[in-house]
Protein backbone atom coordinates (compact mmCIF):
# COMPACT_ATOMS: atom_id res chain seq x y z
CA UNK A 1 0.00 0.00 0.00
CA UNK A 2 2.78 2.68 0.72
CA UNK A 3 4.01 1.88 -2.89
CA UNK A 4 0.54 2.07 -4.35
CA UNK A 5 0.41 -1.66 -5.16
CA UNK A 6 -2.84 -2.66 -3.38
CA UNK A 7 -5.14 -0.28 -4.54
CA UNK A 8 -7.63 -3.80 -5.98
CA UNK A 9 -7.42 -5.40 -2.05
CA UNK A 10 -9.07 -2.99 -0.15
CA UNK A 11 -12.58 -0.98 -0.47
CA UNK A 12 -12.08 2.68 -2.08
CA UNK A 13 -12.68 6.13 -0.39
CA UNK A 14 -15.90 7.49 -1.62
CA UNK A 15 -17.76 10.97 -1.92
CA UNK A 16 -20.89 11.74 -3.06
CA UNK A 17 -21.09 12.00 -7.44
CA UNK A 18 -24.00 13.61 -9.73
CA UNK A 19 -27.36 12.32 -9.12
CA UNK A 20 -26.88 11.04 -5.69
CA UNK A 21 -24.61 8.15 -6.65
CA UNK A 22 -21.40 7.38 -4.63
CA UNK A 23 -17.86 7.54 -6.51
CA UNK A 24 -14.57 6.89 -6.20
CA UNK A 25 -12.61 9.56 -4.76
CA UNK A 26 -9.79 7.83 -4.02
CA UNK A 27 -7.90 4.58 -3.79
CA UNK A 28 -5.87 3.82 -0.61
CA UNK A 29 -2.20 3.94 -0.76
CA UNK A 30 0.89 5.97 0.82
CA UNK A 31 2.08 6.21 4.21
CA UNK A 32 -0.71 7.04 5.75
CA UNK A 33 -3.12 4.78 4.44
CA UNK A 34 -0.86 1.69 5.37
CA UNK A 35 -0.02 2.79 9.02
CA UNK A 36 -4.18 2.97 9.12
CA UNK A 37 -4.77 -0.81 7.34
CA UNK A 38 -1.62 -1.75 9.73
CA UNK A 39 -3.42 -0.57 12.47
CA UNK A 40 -6.34 -2.30 11.25
CA UNK A 41 -4.63 -5.78 10.61
CA UNK A 42 -3.66 -6.11 14.21
CA UNK A 43 -6.97 -6.57 15.49
CA UNK A 44 -8.25 -9.94 16.14
CA UNK A 45 -11.11 -9.53 13.90
CA UNK A 46 -8.70 -9.20 11.29
CA UNK A 47 -6.23 -12.69 12.39
CA UNK A 48 -8.42 -14.86 9.25
CA UNK A 49 -7.41 -12.51 6.85
CA UNK A 50 -3.88 -12.37 7.76
CA UNK A 51 -3.45 -16.10 7.97
CA UNK A 52 -5.30 -15.99 4.49
CA UNK A 53 -2.66 -14.21 2.83
CA UNK A 54 0.12 -16.23 4.33
CA UNK A 55 -1.36 -18.70 3.54
CA UNK A 56 -1.90 -17.54 -0.40
CA UNK A 57 1.80 -16.37 -0.46
CA UNK A 58 2.92 -19.75 -0.09
CA UNK A 59 0.25 -21.10 -2.27
CA UNK A 60 1.71 -18.69 -5.22
CA UNK A 61 4.97 -19.99 -4.47
CA UNK A 62 4.29 -24.03 -4.76
CA UNK A 63 1.80 -22.99 -7.40
CA UNK A 64 4.19 -21.33 -9.70
CA UNK A 65 6.72 -23.98 -8.83
CA UNK A 66 4.35 -26.89 -9.75
CA UNK A 67 3.60 -25.36 -13.56
CA UNK A 68 6.64 -23.76 -14.70
CA UNK A 69 6.55 -22.12 -17.99
CA UNK A 70 2.56 -21.77 -18.06
CA UNK A 71 2.47 -18.36 -16.54
CA UNK A 72 4.54 -15.17 -16.97
CA UNK A 73 6.49 -13.61 -13.47
CA UNK A 74 4.16 -11.69 -12.09
CA UNK A 75 1.02 -13.70 -12.48
CA UNK A 76 1.02 -15.86 -9.55
CA UNK A 77 2.70 -13.23 -7.28
CA UNK A 78 0.43 -11.70 -3.82
CA UNK A 79 0.39 -8.10 -5.36
CA UNK A 80 -1.51 -9.66 -8.77
CA UNK A 81 -4.19 -7.57 -7.45
CA UNK A 82 -6.40 -8.70 -11.15
CA UNK A 83 -6.44 -12.38 -9.75
CA UNK A 84 -6.88 -12.21 -6.28
CA UNK A 85 -8.85 -8.30 -5.79
CA UNK A 86 -12.18 -10.21 -5.56
CA UNK A 87 -10.78 -12.71 -2.71
CA UNK A 88 -8.88 -10.75 -0.63
CA UNK A 89 -11.84 -7.93 -0.59
CA UNK A 90 -14.57 -10.40 -0.09
CA UNK A 91 -12.14 -11.90 3.01
CA UNK A 92 -11.64 -8.23 4.15
CA UNK A 93 -15.53 -7.29 4.28
CA UNK A 94 -16.10 -10.18 6.40
CA UNK A 95 -13.71 -9.79 8.72
CA UNK A 96 -14.69 -5.28 9.00
CA UNK A 97 -18.51 -7.00 9.47
CA UNK A 98 -17.14 -8.47 12.55
CA UNK A 99 -18.58 -6.57 16.27
CA UNK A 100 -15.14 -5.78 18.50
CA UNK A 101 -14.82 -8.70 20.76
CA UNK A 102 -17.38 -11.34 18.53
CA UNK A 103 -15.23 -14.78 17.39
CA UNK A 104 -13.44 -13.82 14.51
CA UNK A 105 -15.33 -15.19 11.12
CA UNK A 106 -14.49 -18.38 9.62
CA UNK A 107 -12.88 -17.30 5.77
CA UNK A 108 -12.55 -21.59 4.80
CA UNK A 109 -15.51 -21.31 2.28
CA UNK A 110 -13.83 -18.34 0.83
CA UNK A 111 -10.05 -19.92 0.86
CA UNK A 112 -11.56 -23.66 0.02
CA UNK A 113 -13.13 -22.54 -2.43
CA UNK A 114 -11.04 -20.53 -4.42
CA UNK A 115 -8.27 -23.20 -4.21
CA UNK A 116 -10.46 -25.66 -5.72
CA UNK A 117 -11.96 -23.12 -8.39
CA UNK A 118 -8.28 -22.48 -9.22
CA UNK A 119 -7.02 -25.86 -9.35
CA UNK A 120 -9.66 -27.11 -11.76
CA UNK A 121 -8.58 -24.51 -13.96
CA UNK A 122 -5.18 -25.44 -13.73
CA UNK A 123 -6.07 -29.21 -15.01
CA UNK A 124 -8.07 -27.70 -17.60
CA UNK A 125 -5.79 -25.23 -18.97
CA UNK A 126 -3.12 -27.91 -19.20
CA UNK A 127 -4.98 -30.05 -21.07
CA UNK A 128 -6.54 -27.98 -23.87
CA UNK A 129 -2.58 -26.54 -23.96
CA UNK A 130 -1.35 -30.14 -24.92
CA UNK A 131 -4.39 -31.03 -26.78
CA UNK A 132 -3.35 -27.71 -29.11
CA UNK A 133 -6.65 -25.92 -28.69
CA UNK A 134 -5.48 -22.47 -28.19
CA UNK A 135 -2.33 -23.06 -30.79
CA UNK A 136 -4.95 -24.06 -33.37
CA UNK A 137 -6.75 -20.65 -32.74
CA UNK A 138 -3.30 -18.63 -32.57
CA UNK A 139 -2.98 -18.25 -28.67
CA UNK A 140 0.46 -18.94 -27.76
CA UNK A 141 1.67 -19.05 -24.08
CA UNK A 142 2.70 -18.79 -21.61
CA UNK A 143 -0.17 -16.95 -19.90
CA UNK A 144 1.12 -13.38 -19.18
CA UNK A 145 -1.93 -11.57 -17.14
CA UNK A 146 -4.97 -13.34 -15.42
CA UNK A 147 -8.15 -11.36 -14.34
CA UNK A 148 -11.10 -12.72 -12.21
CA UNK A 149 -14.38 -11.69 -12.17
CA UNK A 150 -15.37 -10.11 -9.12
CA UNK A 151 -19.06 -9.99 -10.11
CA UNK A 152 -21.13 -13.17 -8.74
CA UNK A 153 -19.51 -16.59 -8.33
CA UNK A 154 -21.40 -20.05 -8.93
CA UNK A 155 -20.87 -23.88 -8.31
CA UNK A 156 -17.85 -23.44 -5.65
CA UNK A 157 -16.49 -19.96 -6.55
CA UNK A 158 -16.23 -20.29 -9.67
CA UNK A 159 -15.82 -16.98 -12.03
CA UNK A 160 -15.40 -15.64 -15.11
CA UNK A 161 -11.63 -15.62 -15.89
CA UNK A 162 -9.80 -12.82 -18.47
CA UNK A 163 -6.68 -14.91 -19.56
CA UNK A 164 -3.76 -12.69 -21.91
CA UNK A 165 -2.15 -14.63 -23.68
CA UNK A 166 2.10 -13.64 -24.60
CA UNK A 167 0.88 -14.05 -28.59
CA UNK A 168 -2.50 -13.90 -29.86
CA UNK A 169 -4.50 -11.87 -27.81
CA UNK A 170 -6.76 -12.94 -25.09
CA UNK A 171 -9.78 -15.69 -23.69
CA UNK A 172 -11.98 -15.62 -21.29
CA UNK A 173 -12.60 -19.00 -19.31
CA UNK A 174 -16.21 -19.65 -18.31
CA UNK A 175 -16.39 -22.06 -15.65
CA UNK A 176 -20.27 -23.29 -16.66
CA UNK A 177 -22.28 -26.01 -18.02
CA UNK A 178 -25.47 -24.06 -19.82
CA UNK A 179 -23.45 -22.48 -23.17
CA UNK A 180 -25.61 -20.85 -25.65
CA UNK A 181 -22.86 -18.89 -27.45
CA UNK A 182 -21.25 -22.10 -28.96
CA UNK A 183 -24.92 -22.89 -30.06
CA UNK A 184 -25.87 -19.89 -31.42
CA UNK A 185 -22.31 -17.58 -32.20
CA UNK A 186 -19.64 -19.64 -33.03
CA UNK A 187 -17.53 -19.22 -36.03
CA UNK A 188 -15.91 -21.95 -37.30
CA UNK A 189 -16.83 -23.46 -41.26
CA UNK A 190 -20.16 -22.62 -42.68
CA UNK A 191 -22.92 -23.23 -40.53
CA UNK A 192 -21.11 -23.92 -37.24
CA UNK A 193 -23.48 -22.00 -35.51
CA UNK A 194 -27.42 -20.91 -36.16
CA UNK A 195 -25.59 -17.00 -36.23
CA UNK A 196 -23.37 -17.98 -38.80
CA UNK A 197 -25.73 -20.27 -40.99
CA UNK A 198 -28.47 -17.47 -40.77
CA UNK A 199 -25.26 -15.02 -41.94
CA UNK A 200 -24.83 -17.35 -45.01
CA UNK A 201 -28.62 -17.47 -46.16
CA UNK A 202 -29.83 -15.33 -48.98
CA UNK A 203 -31.84 -12.48 -47.65
CA UNK A 204 -35.31 -12.81 -47.46
CA UNK A 205 -36.07 -8.89 -47.11
CA UNK A 206 -32.95 -7.24 -46.58
CA UNK A 207 -29.15 -8.09 -45.55
CA UNK A 208 -28.83 -9.71 -42.29
CA UNK A 209 -25.41 -9.86 -40.01
CA UNK A 210 -25.62 -11.53 -36.98
CA UNK A 211 -22.53 -11.23 -34.42
CA UNK A 212 -20.17 -14.77 -34.26
CA UNK A 213 -16.83 -15.14 -32.41
CA UNK A 214 -14.32 -17.86 -31.57
CA UNK A 215 -15.60 -20.61 -28.90
CA UNK A 216 -13.19 -23.09 -28.00
CA UNK A 217 -14.38 -26.01 -26.63
CA UNK A 218 -12.04 -28.25 -24.19
CA UNK A 219 -10.76 -32.53 -24.54
CA UNK A 220 -11.93 -33.90 -21.38
CA UNK A 221 -15.01 -35.53 -20.23
CA UNK A 222 -15.78 -32.44 -18.24
CA UNK A 223 -15.94 -30.13 -21.60
CA UNK A 224 -19.68 -29.96 -21.30
CA UNK A 225 -18.88 -27.88 -17.81
CA UNK A 226 -16.37 -25.18 -19.54
CA UNK A 227 -15.28 -23.19 -22.69
CA UNK A 228 -12.98 -20.53 -23.91
CA UNK A 229 -14.29 -17.55 -25.75
CA UNK A 230 -12.89 -15.09 -27.47
CA UNK A 231 -12.60 -11.83 -25.57
CA UNK A 232 -14.38 -8.59 -27.46
CA UNK A 233 -12.56 -5.80 -26.72
CA UNK A 234 -13.91 -2.10 -26.46
CA UNK A 235 -14.41 -0.59 -29.70
CA UNK A 236 -12.01 2.32 -31.17
CA UNK A 237 -14.60 4.05 -31.65
CA UNK A 238 -14.73 5.62 -28.25
CA UNK A 239 -15.39 8.72 -26.11
CA UNK A 240 -17.03 11.04 -23.49
CA UNK A 241 -21.00 10.41 -23.09
CA UNK A 242 -20.66 13.13 -20.57
CA UNK A 243 -18.97 14.91 -17.76
CA UNK A 244 -19.61 15.84 -14.35
CA UNK A 245 -17.02 17.53 -12.23
CA UNK A 246 -14.59 15.06 -10.91
CA UNK A 247 -16.39 12.36 -12.94
CA UNK A 248 -16.53 11.43 -16.72
CA UNK A 249 -18.81 8.40 -18.53
CA UNK A 250 -17.26 6.88 -21.88
CA UNK A 251 -18.49 4.62 -24.01
CA UNK A 252 -18.94 3.92 -27.83
CA UNK A 253 -19.42 6.98 -29.97
CA UNK A 254 -20.47 6.08 -33.97
CA UNK A 255 -21.18 8.67 -36.60
CA UNK A 256 -24.36 9.04 -37.69
CA UNK A 257 -23.82 6.62 -40.98
CA UNK A 258 -21.86 4.51 -38.53
CA UNK A 259 -24.64 4.45 -36.00
CA UNK A 260 -27.38 3.71 -38.38
CA UNK A 261 -25.58 0.49 -39.52
CA UNK A 262 -24.65 -0.64 -35.53
CA UNK A 263 -28.85 -0.03 -35.13
CA UNK A 264 -29.87 -2.23 -38.19
CA UNK A 265 -27.50 -5.35 -37.01
CA UNK A 266 -28.65 -4.90 -33.45
CA UNK A 267 -32.62 -4.76 -34.39
CA UNK A 268 -31.49 -7.73 -36.49
CA UNK A 269 -29.83 -9.46 -32.90
CA UNK A 270 -32.99 -8.66 -31.18
CA UNK A 271 -35.31 -10.34 -33.34
CA UNK A 272 -32.92 -13.59 -33.22
CA UNK A 273 -33.46 -12.96 -29.30
CA UNK A 274 -36.74 -12.86 -29.01
CA UNK A 275 -37.66 -15.31 -31.63
CA UNK A 276 -35.49 -17.96 -29.94
CA UNK A 277 -36.45 -17.18 -26.51
CA UNK A 278 -33.06 -15.51 -24.93
CA UNK A 279 -33.08 -13.92 -21.85
CA UNK A 280 -30.96 -12.04 -19.01
CA UNK A 281 -29.56 -10.26 -21.64
CA UNK A 282 -29.23 -7.33 -19.32
CA UNK A 283 -25.97 -4.44 -18.86
CA UNK A 284 -22.90 -6.98 -18.55
CA UNK A 285 -23.95 -9.90 -20.49
CA UNK A 286 -24.68 -8.34 -24.10
CA UNK A 287 -21.24 -6.11 -24.85
CA UNK A 288 -20.78 -3.70 -27.36
CA UNK A 289 -17.36 -4.38 -29.05
CA UNK A 290 -15.14 -4.87 -32.26
CA UNK A 291 -13.47 -7.84 -33.26
CA UNK A 292 -9.55 -7.43 -34.18
CA UNK A 293 -11.21 -8.79 -38.08
CA UNK A 294 -14.50 -6.16 -38.09
CA UNK A 295 -13.29 -2.94 -36.88
CA UNK A 296 -17.46 -2.31 -37.21
CA UNK A 297 -18.99 -2.51 -33.74
CA UNK A 298 -21.17 -5.09 -32.81
CA UNK A 299 -23.60 -5.95 -29.54
CA UNK A 300 -22.10 -9.15 -28.80
CA UNK A 301 -24.35 -11.24 -26.32
CA UNK A 302 -21.12 -12.93 -24.41
CA UNK A 303 -23.53 -14.76 -21.39
CA UNK A 304 -25.89 -16.23 -23.28
CA UNK A 305 -27.20 -19.04 -20.70
CA UNK A 306 -30.63 -18.24 -21.08
CA UNK A 307 -32.64 -19.47 -24.46
CA UNK A 308 -35.52 -21.74 -25.46
CA UNK A 309 -37.04 -19.59 -23.13
CA UNK A 310 -41.57 -19.12 -23.14
CA UNK A 311 -40.94 -15.31 -23.48
CA UNK A 312 -44.06 -13.31 -24.35
CA UNK A 313 -43.01 -9.55 -24.62
CA UNK A 314 -39.84 -8.04 -25.97
CA UNK A 315 -38.54 -6.74 -22.39
CA UNK A 316 -38.28 -9.94 -21.43
CA UNK A 317 -35.09 -10.51 -23.50
CA UNK A 318 -33.60 -7.51 -20.86
CA UNK A 319 -31.93 -5.89 -24.11
CA UNK A 320 -34.70 -3.17 -23.70
CA UNK A 321 -37.27 -2.03 -21.00
CA UNK A 322 -40.94 -1.23 -20.89
CA UNK A 323 -42.54 1.95 -21.79
CA UNK A 324 -42.34 3.23 -18.18
CA UNK A 325 -38.86 2.65 -18.03
CA UNK A 326 -39.11 0.90 -14.51
CA UNK A 327 -37.29 -1.60 -12.73
CA UNK A 328 -33.70 -2.52 -14.27
CA UNK A 329 -33.57 0.12 -16.15
CA UNK A 330 -29.47 -1.30 -17.23
CA UNK A 331 -30.58 -3.72 -20.26
CA UNK A 332 -28.70 -4.84 -22.75
CA UNK A 333 -29.43 -1.43 -25.12
CA UNK A 334 -29.59 1.48 -22.19
CA UNK A 335 -31.93 4.31 -23.68
CA UNK A 336 -29.79 7.06 -21.74
CA UNK A 337 -26.18 7.40 -20.33
CA UNK A 338 -26.95 7.07 -16.70
CA UNK A 339 -23.64 7.57 -13.79
CA UNK A 340 -25.50 4.64 -12.37
CA UNK A 341 -24.47 0.83 -12.37
CA UNK A 342 -25.50 -2.14 -11.36
CA UNK A 343 -22.95 -3.67 -8.59
CA UNK A 344 -20.20 -1.80 -6.65
CA UNK A 345 -18.20 -3.02 -3.82
CA UNK A 346 -20.24 -4.13 -0.32
CA UNK A 347 -18.81 -1.08 1.61
CA UNK A 348 -16.78 1.32 1.63
CA UNK A 349 -14.51 4.10 2.99
CA UNK A 350 -15.78 7.65 4.12
CA UNK A 351 -13.29 9.99 5.19
CA UNK A 352 -14.35 12.93 7.82
CA UNK A 353 -13.11 16.73 7.40
CA UNK A 354 -10.16 15.77 10.15
CA UNK A 355 -9.14 12.95 7.81
CA UNK A 356 -10.74 9.96 9.79
CA UNK A 357 -11.90 7.30 7.58
CA UNK A 358 -14.75 5.05 8.56
CA UNK A 359 -15.96 1.92 6.72
CA UNK A 360 -19.08 1.59 6.03
CA UNK A 361 -22.47 -0.14 3.75
CA UNK A 362 -22.64 0.91 0.86
CA UNK A 363 -26.42 2.00 0.31
CA UNK A 364 -26.48 4.39 -2.54
CA UNK A 365 -26.20 3.58 -6.10
CA UNK A 366 -22.45 3.22 -7.79
CA UNK A 367 -21.12 5.77 -10.09
CA UNK A 368 -19.69 4.10 -13.79
CA UNK A 369 -16.74 5.45 -15.34
CA UNK A 370 -17.15 3.53 -18.93
CA UNK A 371 -20.20 1.24 -19.94
CA UNK A 372 -20.32 -1.00 -23.03
CA UNK A 373 -24.27 -0.59 -23.10
CA UNK A 374 -24.77 2.38 -24.14
CA UNK A 375 -24.55 3.53 -27.69
CA UNK A 376 -24.22 7.43 -28.87
CA UNK A 377 -23.86 9.16 -32.11
CA UNK A 378 -21.28 12.45 -32.37
CA UNK A 379 -24.72 14.61 -32.44
CA UNK A 380 -25.10 13.60 -29.23
CA UNK A 381 -27.95 10.95 -29.59
CA UNK A 382 -28.40 8.00 -27.16
CA UNK A 383 -29.72 4.28 -27.80
CA UNK A 384 -31.92 3.81 -31.08
CA UNK A 385 -34.21 6.50 -30.42
CA UNK A 386 -33.24 8.42 -33.20
CA UNK A 387 -32.29 5.41 -35.14
CA UNK A 388 -35.52 3.77 -34.99
CA UNK A 389 -36.41 3.03 -38.80
CA UNK A 390 -33.00 1.06 -39.40
CA UNK A 391 -33.51 -0.61 -35.94
CA UNK A 392 -36.89 -2.01 -36.84
CA UNK A 393 -35.65 -2.91 -40.31
CA UNK A 394 -33.42 -4.91 -38.78
CA UNK A 395 -35.73 -6.37 -37.17
CA UNK A 396 -38.09 -7.15 -39.82
CA UNK A 397 -34.91 -8.56 -42.47
CA UNK A 398 -34.18 -11.35 -39.53
CA UNK A 399 -37.47 -12.33 -38.79
CA UNK A 400 -38.87 -12.64 -42.74
CA UNK A 401 -35.33 -14.69 -42.83
CA UNK A 402 -36.42 -16.86 -40.09
CA UNK A 403 -39.81 -17.09 -41.40
CA UNK A 404 -38.98 -18.74 -44.92
CA UNK A 405 -36.23 -20.80 -43.15
CA UNK A 406 -38.31 -22.33 -40.73
CA UNK A 407 -37.66 -25.93 -41.40
CA UNK A 408 -33.91 -25.58 -41.96
CA UNK A 409 -33.66 -23.49 -38.61
CA UNK A 410 -36.22 -26.26 -36.47
CA UNK A 411 -33.56 -28.93 -37.96
CA UNK A 412 -29.88 -27.50 -37.25
CA UNK A 413 -31.56 -26.39 -33.71
CA UNK A 414 -32.15 -29.83 -32.74
CA UNK A 415 -29.24 -31.54 -34.38
CA UNK A 416 -27.09 -28.76 -32.77
CA UNK A 417 -28.88 -28.30 -29.35
CA UNK A 418 -28.34 -31.97 -28.01
CA UNK A 419 -25.64 -32.75 -25.07
CA UNK A 420 -26.60 -28.58 -24.89
CA UNK A 421 -27.71 -27.11 -21.68
CA UNK A 422 -29.99 -24.13 -20.67
CA UNK A 423 -29.45 -22.19 -17.51
CA UNK A 424 -32.77 -21.95 -15.44
CA UNK A 425 -33.19 -19.01 -13.56
CA UNK A 426 -35.02 -20.28 -10.31
CA UNK A 427 -34.83 -16.36 -8.74
CA UNK A 428 -33.85 -12.89 -10.33
CA UNK A 429 -29.97 -12.53 -9.72
CA UNK A 430 -30.98 -9.56 -7.38
CA UNK A 431 -32.56 -11.83 -4.46
CA UNK A 432 -30.19 -14.11 -4.27
CA UNK A 433 -27.54 -10.99 -4.19
CA UNK A 434 -29.28 -9.57 -1.29
CA UNK A 435 -29.23 -12.66 0.33
CA UNK A 436 -25.27 -12.68 0.00
CA UNK A 437 -25.15 -9.34 0.78
CA UNK A 438 -26.67 -9.74 4.28
CA UNK A 439 -24.19 -13.21 4.20
CA UNK A 440 -21.03 -11.80 3.83
CA UNK A 441 -21.86 -8.76 6.08
CA UNK A 442 -22.78 -11.01 9.07
CA UNK A 443 -19.12 -12.34 8.80
CA UNK A 444 -20.26 -15.24 6.49
CA UNK A 445 -22.78 -16.89 8.54
CA UNK A 446 -26.42 -17.95 6.94
CA UNK A 447 -28.60 -14.90 8.04
CA UNK A 448 -31.76 -15.91 5.44
CA UNK A 449 -35.08 -16.49 6.21
CA UNK A 450 -35.28 -20.07 7.26
CA UNK A 451 -38.15 -21.96 4.01
CA UNK A 452 -37.13 -18.82 1.73
CA UNK A 453 -35.29 -20.87 -0.23
CA UNK A 454 -34.86 -24.59 -1.35
CA UNK A 455 -32.41 -27.31 0.48
CA UNK A 456 -30.82 -26.53 -3.20
CA UNK A 457 -30.27 -22.87 -2.83
CA UNK A 458 -29.45 -22.59 0.55
CA UNK A 459 -26.59 -25.46 -0.32
CA UNK A 460 -25.10 -23.20 -2.71
CA UNK A 461 -25.62 -19.71 -0.63
CA UNK A 462 -23.92 -21.30 1.95
CA UNK A 463 -20.60 -21.60 -0.14
CA UNK A 464 -21.36 -17.48 -0.62
CA UNK A 465 -22.28 -19.14 -4.78
CA UNK A 466 -25.42 -17.47 -6.40
CA UNK A 467 -27.16 -20.27 -7.11
CA UNK A 468 -27.22 -21.86 -10.56
CA UNK A 469 -29.39 -24.79 -12.13
CA UNK A 470 -29.72 -25.71 -15.53
CA UNK A 471 -31.48 -28.32 -17.63
CA UNK A 472 -30.43 -30.31 -20.83
CA UNK A 473 -31.75 -27.89 -24.39
CA UNK A 474 -34.38 -30.63 -25.37
CA UNK A 475 -35.58 -30.87 -22.03
CA UNK A 476 -35.23 -32.96 -18.93
CA UNK A 477 -34.62 -32.76 -14.92
CA UNK A 478 -33.57 -29.25 -13.12
CA UNK A 479 -30.03 -29.79 -12.61
CA UNK A 480 -27.36 -28.28 -10.46
CA UNK A 481 -23.50 -29.22 -9.34
CA UNK A 482 -21.77 -30.05 -6.59
CA UNK A 483 -18.77 -31.35 -5.04
CA UNK A 484 -16.68 -28.26 -4.62
CA UNK A 485 -13.94 -29.88 -3.82
CA UNK A 486 -13.37 -32.65 -5.67
CA UNK A 487 -14.53 -33.51 -9.19
CA UNK A 488 -18.08 -31.59 -10.24
CA UNK A 489 -21.00 -33.56 -9.92
CA UNK A 490 -24.43 -33.00 -11.43
CA UNK A 491 -27.25 -33.67 -9.22
CA UNK A 492 -30.89 -33.42 -9.87
CA UNK A 493 -32.71 -30.02 -7.90
CA UNK A 494 -35.72 -31.03 -5.82
CA UNK A 495 -38.92 -28.99 -6.76
CA UNK A 496 -38.35 -25.08 -6.49
CA UNK A 497 -40.53 -23.55 -4.66
CA UNK A 498 -40.55 -20.04 -6.93
CA UNK A 499 -39.47 -21.78 -9.84
CA UNK A 500 -41.49 -20.31 -12.63
CA UNK A 501 -44.08 -22.73 -14.16
CA UNK A 502 -42.60 -22.02 -18.11
CA UNK A 503 -39.17 -22.54 -17.60
CA UNK A 504 -36.77 -23.24 -20.80
CA UNK A 505 -36.50 -25.45 -23.01
CA UNK A 506 -40.01 -24.60 -24.39
CA UNK A 507 -40.85 -27.41 -26.90
CA UNK A 508 -42.69 -24.68 -28.97
CA UNK A 509 -39.79 -22.58 -29.26
CA UNK A 510 -37.41 -25.38 -30.30
CA UNK A 511 -39.68 -26.12 -33.12
CA UNK A 512 -40.31 -22.71 -34.41
CA UNK A 513 -43.57 -21.77 -33.54
CA UNK A 514 -42.99 -18.44 -32.36
CA UNK A 515 -41.89 -17.13 -36.15
CA UNK A 516 -45.01 -16.03 -36.36
CA UNK A 517 -46.33 -12.20 -38.14
CA UNK A 518 -48.18 -11.87 -35.03
CA UNK A 519 -45.05 -12.28 -32.62
CA UNK A 520 -43.22 -9.92 -35.32
CA UNK A 521 -45.26 -7.30 -34.28
CA UNK A 522 -45.24 -7.94 -30.71
CA UNK A 523 -41.82 -6.93 -31.09
CA UNK A 524 -42.19 -4.03 -33.23
CA UNK A 525 -44.73 -2.65 -30.51
CA UNK A 526 -42.39 -3.32 -27.94
CA UNK A 527 -39.38 -1.89 -29.19
CA UNK A 528 -41.56 1.09 -30.35
CA UNK A 529 -42.72 2.29 -26.86
CA UNK A 530 -39.34 1.92 -25.21
CA UNK A 531 -37.81 4.63 -27.24
CA UNK A 532 -41.57 6.54 -28.23
CA UNK A 533 -39.58 9.72 -25.61
CA UNK A 534 -36.22 9.66 -27.79
CA UNK A 535 -38.01 9.74 -31.56
CA UNK A 536 -37.47 13.41 -32.60
CA UNK A 537 -40.49 12.71 -35.08
CA UNK A 538 -43.15 10.32 -34.95
CA UNK A 539 -44.03 10.08 -38.67
CA UNK A 540 -41.67 9.31 -40.74
CA UNK A 541 -40.93 7.59 -44.15
CA UNK A 542 -38.13 6.27 -45.17
CA UNK A 543 -38.25 4.86 -48.70
CA UNK A 544 -34.14 3.78 -48.43
CA UNK A 545 -34.97 1.41 -45.88
CA UNK A 546 -38.71 0.73 -46.53
CA UNK A 547 -40.07 1.83 -43.06
CA UNK A 548 -43.09 4.16 -42.47
CA UNK A 549 -43.87 5.30 -38.89
CA UNK A 550 -46.99 6.78 -38.32
CA UNK A 551 -46.90 7.07 -33.83
CA UNK A 552 -49.28 8.68 -31.50
CA UNK A 553 -48.23 7.61 -28.79
CA UNK A 554 -46.44 4.59 -26.70
CA UNK A 555 -49.06 2.62 -26.74
CA UNK A 556 -50.91 3.62 -29.79
CA UNK A 557 -49.25 3.51 -33.36
CA UNK A 558 -48.77 1.79 -36.96
CA UNK A 559 -45.50 0.84 -38.57
CA UNK A 560 -45.13 -0.17 -42.14
CA UNK A 561 -42.18 -2.45 -44.43
CA UNK A 562 -42.05 -2.17 -47.89
CA UNK A 563 -41.15 -6.24 -48.79
CA UNK A 564 -39.75 -5.95 -52.36
CA UNK A 565 -39.04 -9.19 -52.67
CA UNK A 566 -42.67 -10.69 -52.61
CA UNK A 567 -44.18 -7.00 -53.41
CA UNK A 568 -45.92 -6.58 -50.33
CA UNK A 569 -46.00 -3.96 -47.19
CA UNK A 570 -46.84 -5.35 -44.14
CA UNK A 571 -48.14 -3.11 -41.90
CA UNK A 572 -48.84 -3.63 -37.90
CA UNK A 573 -50.93 -1.39 -36.05
CA UNK A 574 -51.86 -1.40 -32.62
CA UNK A 575 -53.86 0.51 -29.43
CA UNK A 576 -53.18 -0.55 -25.97
CA UNK A 577 -53.27 -4.78 -26.48
CA UNK A 578 -54.97 -4.62 -29.64
CA UNK A 579 -52.42 -5.79 -32.36
CA UNK A 580 -53.13 -6.09 -36.03
CA UNK A 581 -51.16 -7.24 -39.18
CA UNK A 582 -52.14 -6.44 -42.29
CA UNK A 583 -50.63 -7.46 -46.17
CA UNK A 584 -51.22 -5.05 -49.32
CA UNK A 585 -49.92 -4.41 -52.89
CA UNK A 586 -46.60 -2.43 -52.61
CA UNK A 587 -46.98 0.55 -54.56
CA UNK A 588 -44.44 3.18 -56.01
CA UNK A 589 -43.19 3.91 -52.28
CA UNK A 590 -42.92 7.25 -51.65
CA UNK A 591 -39.57 9.28 -52.57
CA UNK A 592 -38.93 11.63 -49.31
CA UNK A 593 -37.00 10.72 -46.59
CA UNK A 594 -36.95 12.27 -43.10
CA UNK A 595 -33.40 13.51 -42.33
Amino acid sequence: MRRGRATGFFPPVVREGPEGVLQVARALHGEEDARRIHALLARPGFHPLVELLEELGAWCRSTAGGHPGLFGPRVLTLSNAELFGPLITDAFTQCAATNEGAEPPDLGALWKGFQAFFARFLIRLRRDLRAGVFQREGFTGPVVGVWANPEETHNGRQCVLRLRFRKGGALAYKPRPAGGEALFLYEGRAGSSLFEWLNGRPAASGAVHLPTMRILEGRGADRFAYSWQEWIPRPRQWGTLREAEHLRLEGCRLEPREAERFWHRAGSLTAACFALGMGDLFAGNVLVGARSKDRRPMAYPVDLEVFFAPVQRLPETGLINDASDGGNHHVGFERSARWCTEGGPRVCFTETRGGVLRLERRTRPWAREETRSVVADTQGNVGFGAYLPAFLRGLFDLWTLLLLERPRVVKFLKRASRNRFVRVLVKPTSVYGEALDRQVLSSGKPSSPRGRFSREEAEQLGRLDVPYFFREAQGGPLLYLTGVEGALKTRRAGPQRFLEPNAPPSLPVLEGERFTLANLGVAVRDAVAFVFRDSARHTVTDARLGVHLDLKSPEHGQVSFDWKQVGQRLTFSWKQRELHVTLGELREPARTRAP
